[in-house]
Order: C-alpha cells, then structure tokens, then sequence
C-alpha cells in the first residue's frame, strides 16, 4: 500500500504580529498523539458500523487516555484513493505511549477489519479550553508553516489571542496545534497542523465561514504588519470519539 503523509489536520489565519517576547506564554507540552492512516478490509462494514463495534471493544490499562477514528470527508483525492479513515491515540507522554504500546503487543486493532499503514507520533497542544462532550462531530486540519521571523512559541501566543477573539465573537470551536514528534515524512513541507474541532459540526464549519466572510479575531496593527504563519488549504473530518479513559 502506498503511504500518503498526511496528518490531521488544521486552520489558517492572517494574524497580527507577534506579542513581546516577555510577554509570551509558556507553551505548555500538550499530549502525544500516535496516528495511523487505514483501510476498511471487509465489504460488510461501513464507517459507521466499525466506529459501533470499536466502541465494544474492551479497553485496558493499556489502552490510550483517548480514541479516535477520522473519516475523511474532504482531503486530497490521493489520500482518500488510499485510506478509509485515520486513527488518533492520545497518551501523556512518550514513555506511557512506548509501554503500553508494548504491553498491547500488535493486536491493538486486530480484531477490527482494519489494514492500517506506517504510524507516526505528534506532539498536540490544545490553545483553548476543550469541550470535548460528544460524540461525533467535525474537523478541519490545515498544513502550516511559520515566517522566518516567528517561533514555535510566538505562534502559539498567537493563537491563543485568535482563540479569545473568535470566543467574544461567540464561536467557542477548540484550537489544537500538532507538530511531528517521530516518524513521517523524511523532509515535510510544513512547519505544524493547525486543527479546529467544534463541540458540533456546525460549530466547526461556522469558523470557516467567519473567517472567509472577513471576521479576523486579532485587528492588524500596521499596514507592514506581516503574518506569524501561513496555512494550505482545509481539509475536513468526521471524526468519532471510540473511548475516553475518563469516562
């Protein structure tokens, strides 16, 4: 199977410069993500009927903190030509990823009708608070790369002040910020995925529409003013909670 290196996914923004360096906030950690891309091996199922069957599964100790199954919706023709679906296992750290990854052994999804491809690890931090009570909803994930003069950091600060602006305007859809941890592609053409996850679907796709008819959550502040980052285009997920060790 021919491997497509695409992650998740995530939401551009032309945004004002960045705050002062001594006014930045610590870019807290986030979680570890393990994400694989694969394919529905039996004709009997359908995305929904696997989601239902996943969520029977039983979860362990070892399971991950969090489970989720991506159906692409609209993402490239080459991905969907490949793949069926992406899923995303959230751990706090590497080493809890590593240990429980080998304590599961290779049967993590075995007993789904599932062929999966080559995974690779993220590092994920939410921007803004997460409402993450449902079930199914939304998801959109853009490509993104930051301008010679910002930071890691400095875009995050960035969009943080997005997130509280978009908030006041009433859309409250959370802001997760992933960069490649290992594995991937050997020389990706992006700097990190900007993902926007509303608590409902229409949460979600009201952001893109913000912003396309021109609501900007942070006003410019100069005509020289140059953007922290600059994104490709939107991809779009159905994604399904499978489990959740809180719950």
């Amino acid at each position: 199977m021919k491997a497509t290196n695409l992650i998740t996914a995530f939401f551009a923004l032309c945004l004002s410069p960045l705050v002062a360096q001594g006014q930045e906030i610590e870019m807290p950690p986030g979680a570890v993500v393990r994400v694989v891309n694969c394919t529905i091996t039996s004709d009997r199922f359908t995305f929904d009927e696997l989601v239902e069957r996943a969520r029977q599964l039983d979860f362990d100790e070892n399971a991950p903190n969090a489970l989720f199954f991506r159906r692409p919706i609209y993402t490239s023709e080459q991905y969907q030509e490949n793949y069926d679906l992406q899923i995303a296992a959230y751990y706090t750290s590497v080493t809890e990823m590593v240990d429980r990854r080998v304590a599961s052994g290779d049967d993590s999804y075995g007993r789904l009708p599932l062929s999966c491809g080559v995974p690779y690890v993220i590092g994920t931090v939410n921007v803004n608070p997460n409402n993450s009570d449902w079930d199914q909803t939304a998801m959109t994930t853009r490509q993104c790369s930051i301008s010679s003069d910002s930071s890691v950091r400095g875009v995050y600060n960035v969009l943080k002040t997005a997130a509280a602006g978009f908030s006041a305007a009433g859309n409250d859809a959370l802001i997760q910020m992933s960069r490649l941890l290992m594995g991937g592609s050997l020389n990706p053409n992006f700097d990190f995925i900007l993902a926007t996850v509303g608590s409902t679907r229409e949460e979600t796709t009201e952001r893109i529409d913000m912003f396309r008819e021109g609501f900007r959550p942070i006003p410019r502040t100069g005509l020289d003013s140059s953007p922290a980052f600059s994104c490709g285009r939107y991809g779009m997920w159905s994604t399904s909670r499978i489990y959740a060790a809180s719950q």
